[in-house]
């Protein structure tokens, strides 16, 4: 099964709360069967690095097959932050078979296996973005398989990041012709709740199951409901990857007495809304209460009006877990960076993707807390 883990290069803004910096020659290159590399861009329909150092960190995790020849190394371009860069392409058929070409080149050029396309989302949101883009984000991925398969000597891979929510599936994705032309899509498990004002509840980033007491569009928000989905539109099992995450969200209550699930929030919690995994188990292990929600089989923590919703290891394997008995392609992980990659916790080196790999081998591995 794949085991897929985003390594996300730190921009000069630093402004990804999920992210924090890891030297490269601090990952196992054992972890994972594949390494994405988090972000390239687009810009003037070519793809670009996120700064000019990035290629000196290409060639660094490249270098990790050195030490596991069988490890895939691939670019993703896109990511969360606002783009026009894949909008303004896919409005121009010439432009998509120029891009084509150079996204072939540039992963010849550096050693990659392959490129990963993270548009976050094609004709979403609805009030911004040309119900087309749809239908022309299949245009690209049809000429990338083109261009990266039957045209390259040795063929790359190609990827997708794809969203989880049903109301973003329907809107971005023709779920059966995209199935045709890629390797696997890689379902964002992650960011079912976030503060919205709108939506001022605390609720859970990446829920396995839902709740009893979740209804509508609400029972839809969880892993099992989105990865069903995608096979239900067309996507072949084994071409889904379901993503989980190594970070979690944070809320700000409205009164510390209010704690449960779903209870009302004022705001973005600690560190600008979001704890990597050894920033919440540091949260516990300061005095916040830890909860377990049996329902939705992950944890949340609570400490005055500081509301956390995080993975740790008894939520990861079981996520895991699921994942490889419902036989999908694997997991992916979101991401290298925010999981104890120093060992600070337990003393476990890469502890949650230490897991998952576990589980996906039928391998046994301590978890005691």
């Amino acid at each position: 099964m794949h085991r897929v883990s985003y390594y996300a290069i730190i921009g000069p803004d630093g402004d990804d709360p999920t992210v924090t910096k890891l030297p490269v020659h601090n990952i196992d290159p054992h972890l994972c069967t594949h390494i994405i590399i988090a972000f390239a861009r687009v810009v003037n329909n070519v793809i670009v690095p996120g700064c000019a150092t990035d290629i000196e960190v290409y060639k660094e995790v490249v270098a990790l097959k050195k030490k596991n020849p069988k490890l895939k190394v691939l670019l993703s371009v896109g990511g969360s932050s606002p783009d026009p860069g894949f909008p303004n392409l896919v409005r121009d058929p010439s432009a998509i078979a120029s891009f084509a070409i150079q996204a072939r080149e540039f992963l010849v050029e550096h050693n990659l296996d392959g490129l990963d396309l993270d548009w976050e989302f094609p004709a979403w949101p609805v009030c911004k973005h040309d119900y087309r883009e749809k239908i022309w984000f299949t245009r690209l991925v049809y000429q990338l398989n083109f261009e990266l398969k039957v045209r390259a000597p040795t063929p790359f891979l190609l990827t997708i990041a794809v969203a989880g929510p049903k109301t973003i599936i329907d809107r971005s994705y023709e779920v059966d012709q995209l199935a045709q032309y890629v390797d696997f899509v890689s379902l964002m498990g992650y960011d079912y709740r976030i503060f919205w004002p709108y939506l001022p509840f605390t609720g859970h980033n990446a829920p396995l199951a839902k709740r009893r007491n979740e209804w509508c569009y609400f029972a839809t928000l969880n892993i099992q409901w989105s990865a069903n989905y995608w096979v239900k539109k067309g996507m072949p099992k084994e071409k889904l990857v379901v993503g989980v995450p190594t970070y979690g969200r944070t809320w700000k209550l409205l009164r510390s007495s209010w704690h449960s699930v779903g209870s009302p929030a004022v705001g973005s919690g600690m560190l600008n809304g979001a704890v990597t995994y050894p920033l919440a188990f540091s949260f516990v292990r300061n005095g916040a209460e830890r909860y377990f929600d049996e329902e939705s089989r992950v944890p949340y923590a609570v400490k005055d009006k500081d509301w956390v919703s995080y993975e740790d290891s008894e939520s990861i394997r079981e996520k895991a877990q699921w994942i490889k008995k419902s036989e999908f392609a694997g997991v992916m992980i979101w991401n290298l960076n925010s999981d104890d990659w120093a060992g600070t916790c337990r003393g476990k080196k890469f502890e949650l993707h230490n897991i998952i790999k576990a589980v996906l081998n039928n391998k046994t591995i301590n978890n005691a807390e």
